[in-house]
């Protein structure tokens, strides 16, 4: 749908522009649209075209015109993004003093983002209550909530699941109350990630249907693989109690959501979480019995964590 506003909106400029016998149209909404569009090329990990838009951007806006700091901002946080998938967290930290300079909003919480993946916690907490007195004195209902989201992934790392709740219900009643959608179907994946560690995995089975088909459908390709791991562990936690054929039936359902994972996360070349996903599969091969398929995924998942060592942050607990 956005892809779709998108090129409306595109359309609607270049009419315009004819209409005007103007050659080129380098109004304020038309770099918006075009940062927009290269922002969700990004997330769909069709990184080339995002590179294309902003070199497009970049010559019809040169850095010093009107307008230029909307594709500069845009183009840190694409480059930000990436570096945070790619687990490179000193280059993602080196571009957030770019983006506090262009957004001083986005750059909080971006800084958030780094120290909590760096397991720096204290410093990440102090940053993001900083950030949502700041949200609340501005109104801006869509960062308060993104807020929301991470202090609760906070608080369920310390496993404080009691403290993080209450967060995420109002995270959620914001959402539904400002129509944002999206936000809404990743707040569910965030309660249904805290009704797994809390030990009632089929609960969070239940609600997960709730927020699988949006995000699936208009999600980036990095939400569409945390999705389908998180089912796929809810699965797993869900089977221990079932009778051993049922059982052995919902382990291959498992990895079959695990390899769509898989596929989601490779799409954005995030090694980070393919290493989560082949140790998963190792262990449950191994539960089923599969050892060619168990020592397969046991060595890929040896490759990667060497690359990109685990920062001691238990699997269960990681959405």
């Amino acid at each position: 749908m956005a892809f779709l506003q998108a090129q409306i909106l595109l359309s609607m400029n270049s009419l315009e522009a004819m209409n005007s016998s103007t050659q080129q149209s380098n109004t304020e909404a038309f770099a918006v649209v075009l940062c927009h569009l290269a922002e969700l090329h990004a997330e769909q990990g069709c990184f080339a075209a995002a590179s294309e838009i902003l070199k497009h951007l970049k010559e019809r806006f040169p850095p010093h015109s009107s307008h230029a700091k909307l594709w500069m901002l845009f183009d840190q946080k694409i480059q930000f993004d990436k570096a945070m998938s790619d687990g490179k967290y000193h280059v993602a930290e080196s571009l957030v003093t770019g983006i506090t300079a262009l957004n001083h909003m986005e750059g909080l919480y971006r800084k958030a983002l780094v120290w909590k993946a760096q397991n720096q916690t204290p410093e990440a907490c102090k940053v993001l209550q900083s950030l949502l007195i700041l949200c609340q004195k501005r109104r801006n209902t869509e960062m308060l909530i993104r807020v929301i989201l991470l202090i609760s992934e906070l608080y369920c790392r310390s496993s404080c699941h009691t403290v993080a709740l209450p967060l995420l219900l109002k995270a959620l009643a914001l959402s539904r109350e400002y129509q944002l959608q999206y936000l809404a179907s990743e707040t569910i994946l965030h309660l249904a990630c805290s009704q797994l560690m809390l030990g009632i995995p089929e609960q969070a089975l239940s609600i997960l249907h709730m927020a699988i088909e949006p995000i699936l459908a208009h999600g980036s390709v990095l939400d569409k693989g945390r999705a389908m791991f998180l089912t796929a562990k809810c699965q797993v936690a869900s089977a221990a109690a079932l009778s051993h054929d049922l059982r052995k039936e919902a382990l291959q359902s498992a990895i079959q959501n695990l390899n769509e994972a898989k596929a989601y996360f490779v799409e954005v070349d995030c090694k980070e979480r393919m290493r989560d996903v082949f140790y998963f599969q190792a262990r449950l091969f191994h539960s089923l019995g599969n050892l060619q398929e168990r020592n397969k995924c046991a060595m890929l998942f040896r490759q990667l964590d060497q690359e990109l060592p685990s920062h001691g942050v238990p699997l269960i607990t990681r959405l």
